[in-house]
């Protein structure tokens, strides 16, 4: 992913900028070379088409996808962040057929989301010496997100494409279809500017008025210190 000719990905577990996307050195070279490559050139063509702009709040945005393959590859780079952390990895392990193009299948209990974030300024009673007033949604995260709904606190997986914000929820393997759509309808219900993304589609429209940068990456924060304090 390019940022001004350098390659970025911030990995919010690590509190650090790596010069490219987060990888894990013991998948093999086939492995590597091949569907994973595949993925990785998918989403290169994406960034550069659709998610290099950093949008405006209120704008009007429309996204071509190819379901599967947007959804692997955010499961991978979600996969390698887990691995990097020692986290959720148990999460990913039954997912990894998918993960490969071996079986869609096993890809249906996770639901993906996207919502638009926002540049916003930083409230005066949060800055800190040295912060900047305001913030953009400028660098590619990997993390978390929590999402308040009336059942309590939702912490799903997240991969920020700068405004763009992927959410990955994943479902119990034996969720029945009216459970999954009993979960879908309530996130969706807390988070109006969100769209559930489909297989059934291949474009999505929305506002870009989903979350501002700053409560952005205060949610990734606040995972990072809850996870400190678990352990």
């Amino acid at each position: 992913m390019l940022d001004g000719g350098e390659q970025k990905f911030w990995v919010a577990r690590l509190d650090k900028a790596l010069s490219n996307e987060p990888t894990i050195r013991d998948v093999c070279a086939v492995c590597n070379n091949g569907e994973l490559s595949k993925l990785d050139n998918y989403m290169c063509e994406a960034f550069d088409r659709d998610f290099c702009v950093i949008r405006e709040r209120g704008e009007k945005v429309s996204l071509d996808y190819d379901y599967h393959r947007l959804k692997r590859w955010l499961l991978k780079m979600s996969y390698n962040s887990a691995r990097m952390s020692g986290t959720d990895v148990p999460l990913f392990q039954p997912l990894l057929p998918y993960i490969m193009g071996q079986s869609l299948p096993a890809g249906r209990n996770v639901k993906l989301f996207l919502e638009m974030t926002y540049p916003s300024e930083i409230p005066a009673d949060e800055l800190q010496n040295g912060m900047p007033a305001a913030v953009r949604p400028a660098v590619n995260r990997v993390g978390f997100f929590g999402c308040p709904t009336p059942s309590g606190m939702k912490w799903l997986r997240a991969v920020h494409l700068r405004s763009f914000t992927f959410l990955l929820a994943f479902l119990p393997p034996t969720a029945s279809a009216a459970s999954m759509h009993a979960f879908v309808d309530e996130l969706l219900s807390s988070r109006p500017s969100a769209r559930e993304l489909r297989a059934s589609m291949s474009r999505v429209t929305l506002q870009c008025d989903g979350i501002d940068c700053w409560t952005s990456l205060k949610s990734g924060m606040t995972h990072r210190i809850e996870s400190k304090r678990n352990h």
